[in-house]
């Protein structure tokens, strides 16, 4: 019997999502260029089968969103590389790239709260 994580992940799933997520900010980090820009991994999902992965990311300011996706699209190669030499796995998912607009949501209310105060 398999042991599940609240979410139903299995936890040598979890562990993998987690590890994938670390290194797609680590990468990030180390290959985006983002003078003035703050861009994080925010989370993960990922198909079953591990085919496809689509790694959420915030940034801030907003205002720098299109040129970091754009970046972000045009190093897909080099993140696969860079997964492959960190993480072992049978088959690599094939990574997309999305904005967190959860991540956006909550950071507005956290503004307006404050303007409130």
């Amino acid at each position: 019997m398999s042991k599940e994580l609240s979410n139903g992940v299995s936890k040598r799933a979890g562990r993998a999502h987690s590890l994938i997520l670390k290194l797609a900010a680590d990468f990030i980090k180390r290959e985006i260029d983002a003078v003035g820009v703050l861009v994080t991994a925010t989370r993960i999902e990922i198909t079953p089968g591990f085919k496809e992965a689509k790694i959420f990311i915030s940034v801030w300011p907003e205002g720098g969103e299109k040129e970091i996706m754009r970046s972000l699209e045009n190093s897909k190669k080099e993140l696969y590389k860079y997964m492959k030499e960190h993480f072992k796995i049978k088959y690599m998912p094939v990574f997309e790239f999305k904005i967190d607009k959860g991540e956006k949501a909550r950071l507005k209310v956290e503004e307006i709260l404050k303007k409130e105060k």
